[in-house]
């Protein structure tokens, strides 16, 4: 397919350029803010085509687009895309929590939201192990530095108003899709949130999910100084199952002969992503994960800072 790009920040220019290349797709236009970056990024990634009018993405030449801008700006770019017909990908989340996801219409045209973990083997390996066992308990570790400098271009994200949340929305949206992915919608949230930039987005995540089935999970993320974690744990009938880190694909505690399995993910995991998307589109299929479902995380995002302001009382997402 041919391909229009919104956005050429990190994820553009390392993993999805060098992913649609390698699939033999073919990146036919980028949008950015500024249009001198844009056409220097466009040169380097041999994309036709470049500049500052969102139109550009709209041409008859554009087969599906990629929306990779902070995530205010996702919604309206996708409403733009689909009301024209083309098929959207977009970066997650989908809206955080902006809460304009929630009057989210969708098209008639194929529309998903990259949380590309999803396709992960050990992801795919540990629903086939949930399928004959059902844990109790469930940890989430998650903490990496994250400080950016007045002119760092990643300092939006310390901006909930442009970034739809802090560390929970950018790095715990994936972990909250896994577990919904899992276990489906929870009953109740409890969530504290702390140590917030200037801007309002915190470094500091303490969510606990509780489902119907008894399943319980508690999540910790943070931006913030010591040694990097990522580790989801799941626990219940005297056995534990472990991915850690979560995105080497080492799952310990699995049935079978060896006390580990090593399943790791593509180099580039948008690649498995847009190739997912692609097929969908061309299938008539629905992508890995279409917008109703990363709707549900933007509603867990949400209903974390009600329960935060609410001093950490049990609040239900849905009803």
């Amino acid at each position: 397919m041919r391909w229009g790009i919104a956005g050429y920040g990190d994820i553009v220019t390392r993993r999805v350029l060098p992913a649609l290349h390698a699939l033999g797709e073919e990146p036919v236009a980028l949008w950015g803010r500024d249009p001198h970056r844009a056409a220097r990024i466009a040169e380097q990634y041999a994309v036709a085509r470049s500049g500052d009018d969102p139109e550009l993405l709209l041409l008859s030449d554009v087969d599906a687009v990629y929306i990779a801008t902070p995530v205010v700006h996702h919604v309206p770019f996708a409403r733009a895309v689909l009301a024209a017909g083309v098929p959207v990908l977009i970066e997650k989340p989908l809206a955080g929590n902006l809460g304009a996801g929630g009057v989210f219409t969708g098209g008639a045209a194929c529309a998903g939201v990259a949380y590309y973990r999803r396709l992960a083997p050990a992801v795919r390996r540990l629903r086939e192990e949930l399928a004959g066992w059902a844990p109790d308990r469930v940890e989430v570790r998650f903490r990496c530095a994250f400080a950016p400098g007045p002119d760092d271009p990643m300092r939006w994200r310390t901006d909930p108003a442009v970034s739809g949340g802090g560390v929970l929305a950018d790095a715990g949206s994936h972990r909250i899709d896994l577990l919904l992915h899992l276990f489906g919608r929870p009953r109740t949230i409890t969530a504290r949130l702390g140590a917030r930039f200037p801007r309002g987005a915190e470094r500091q995540a303490d969510l606990v999910l509780r489902w119907r089935s008894g399943v319980r999970a508690h999540c910790r993320v943070e931006w913030g100084d010591g040694p990097p974690v990522d580790r989801m744990r799941f626990t219940g009938g005297g056995r534990t199952l472990t991915l850690d880190p979560l995105d080497s694909g080492r799952i310990e505690g699995v049935v079978g002969p060896s006390p580990a399995l090593l399943l790791p993910p593509a180099a580039n995991p948008h690649q498995d992503l847009l190739a997912d998307f692609a097929a969908a589109v061309a299938t008539g299929a629905a992508p890995v994960c279409p917008v109703a479902e990363a709707r549900l995380v933007d509603d867990v995002l949400v209903a974390a800072e009600r329960s935060d302001a609410a001093g950490g009382r049990a609040v239900r997402p849905w009803g």
